[in-house]
């Protein structure tokens, strides 16, 4: 489930160093954009998806139905 996040991570990360490259930034300060973004947009959306899941778990969840050993002839 955490491998979603990741790749969002990865992705914005990516955009956000390659823009810093297009606008003329050094490649040192592309890379600090590049994992800084990377970084946060992880950790947000990993807090969001704990949030989310943690709030699903709080509902009450439908009663199984009861099993009964079939009869024997």
């Amino acid at each position: 489930m955490i491998v979603g996040p990741i790749l969002v991570g990865i992705l914005l990360g990516a955009a956000a160093g390659a823009g810093a490259l297009m606008i003329g930034s050094s490649i040192w300060l592309a890379l600090l954009i590049y994992s800084t973004t990377g970084a946060v947009s992880l950790l947000g959306l990993a807090l969001l998806l704990a949030y989310r899941l943690e709030n699903k778990d709080s509902v009450d969840q439908p009663k199984p139905y009861i099993v009964i050993n079939p009869q024997r002839s």
